[in-house]
């Protein structure tokens, strides 16, 4: 069993490197109500939060112990530009590059960067769909503000405040679903507004694959033409195949992906790929104040060694990034193994069989189109004497749930992670469960076919609904 309290440098260390977020209290937990490590955990929430367990934790170890100098992290940091780009090019290709970051929400300033290099003197208007799945600083960093009271290198900065100071970014939010529910299909509305705004740089952020599942149609990229259009796409949830990727990049579309979510590993840790066509439109002579007003949110680190000399951002590694990273691809590795219909067999029988269990309480009803979502994900609704729970009493009801022990979870296992409540139209909400690469991993090992477990987590999140309801 795996001793945490060894190498308490490197459990502090797992605390840094991003917002606050990340940040624990006095209690060891993070905002998310679990701690940094915990190997008594299962994880069915496969999100931002994901934790630390006992293999993955020794692994990090070992590559903290191994770090005798700054010259080591620098070759650790370097090294992941060039395994991501292999894990995820077309063979004999590379048509991208990449920039890391510590989070999903850091990515969404990185369309706003390459248009104010590419086209400094136009306006910019950022569109973004999905806006109620996707993280809760995403509507700030949209607009150039500081989304967090904290950087990536643990600085107080000012949320709220702009980063490009005197520049007004406009930006137009679409919604995921209607106050019924059902997913909504934004292409006309983007259409209109791209055809109000031809002066202006149009930033256009399509998501493949939200909170919940909800995949954007890619096929609006095709039916926009403009060389004042930027696509970026979110595929931060990176439940997606390497297919999926190339395609956005042969469409030149840049693309966040993040590990902590599919992957199961230690938030945050992120990264953007931008095809080489669009960075071909950077002039070589650019107004370094574009990219220096960047510095409190960006190192020359996050860049590509190629582009750091001339970008001039401040050199500052971020170790947790590194290290969180590193894990990341150790585990895309091991599931790259896995037989392709050997993992969707698992994903498919494991949804049919959460469903089924839900459905066994008239405390839950999923989500309309839950057939058009990710497989990984499954969405509902709580209620409870007919009424269903808002987003505030969502919250309270999974904070107790991933709070508390349990005994009846298996050998090891006292404690459950699920999904954050997601909010939609004014405060209604609903609950997740996922999978990711891990919990996949370990149904092929075990050919699991019966999925008791998930059964106890949805006995056991009923049961937390009924005995505190009074108090939600």
């Amino acid at each position: 069993m795996t001793d945490y309290t060894e190498d308490k440098n490197l459990i502090e260390l797992l605390s840094q490197g991003a917002d606050e977020r990340i940040f624990t209290n006095e209690k060891g937990l993070t905002r998310y109500g679990v701690k940094t490590c915990n190997h008594k955990i299962i994880n069915r929430g496969s999100c931002t939060c994901s934790v630390v367990t006992g293999s993955d934790f020794e692994n990090m170890k070992g590559i903290y112990r191994s770090m005798d100098n700054e010259a080591d992290w620098i070759a650790q940091n370097d090294n992941i530009f060039d395994e991501i780009k292999k894990i995820i090019n077309e063979p004999s290709k590379d048509n991208f590059e990449l920039f890391l970051a510590p989070s999903g929400t850091d990515l969404v300033y990185f369309p706003i960067i390459l248009s104010k290099i590419i086209s400094p003197e136009k306006k910019i208007l950022n569109i973004t769909t999905c806006i109620e799945e996707l993280g809760s600083g995403t509507r700030l960093a949209a607009e150039g503000k500081y989304y967090a009271d904290y950087n990536q290198f643990g600085e107080k900065v000012s949320k709220g405040n702009s980063i490009l100071k005197d520049e007004k970014i406009e930006t137009y939010f679409c919604q995921a679903r209607c106050k019924d529910g059902f997913i909504l299909n934004n292409q006309e509305e983007i259409i209109e507004l791209v055809n109000e705004h031809p002066n202006h740089t149009i930033i256009i952020n399509l998501v493949y694959g939200s909170k919940s599942g909800i995949e954007d149609n890619l096929d609006l990229i095709d039916k926009i033409k403009g060389d004042n259009i930027l696509w970026n796409t979110d595929l931060c949830q990176f439940r997606h195949s390497k297919e999926i990727i190339n395609k956005l990049i042969s469409k030149n579309s840049t693309v966040m992906i993040t590990g902590s979510k599919f992957y199961q590993s230690p938030p945050f840790c992120a990264a953007v790929l931008v095809p080489k066509n669009i960075l071909k439109k950077i002039p070589l002579k650019t107004d370094p104040e574009n990219i220096n007003k960047f510095g409190t949110v960006f190192s020359s680190y996050d860049c590509p060694p190629y582009l750091r000399k001339r970008l001039g951002l401040r050199e500052t590694l971020n170790p947790a990034r590194i290290i969180k990273w590193r894990a990341t691809l150790e585990e895309i590795e091991k599931f790259n193994t896995l037989p392709k219909h050997k993992v969707q067999e698992k994903i498919i029988a494991w949804r049919n069989a959460v469903i089924k269990f839900l459905k066994e309480h008239k405390e839950y009803e999923l989500m309309p189109f839950q057939e058009d979502t990710n497989k990984t994900i499954i969405s509902f609704r709580v209620k409870y004497n007919g009424e269903y729970l808002n987003e505030q009493s969502l919250r309270k009801l999974h904070y107790i749930t991933v709070t508390q022990n349990y005994d009846n979870l298996g050998e090891h296992e006292s404690m459950v992670f699920i999904g954050q409540p997601v909010t939609y139209f004014n405060d209604k909400s609903f609950l997740r469960l996922a999978i990711g690469s891990k919990n996949i991993r370990k149904f092929v090992k075990d050919d699991e076919v019966n999925f008791e477990l998930d059964r106890k987590i949805v006995n056991i999140l009923t049961t937390n609904l009924k005995n505190n309801y009074e108090n939600l």
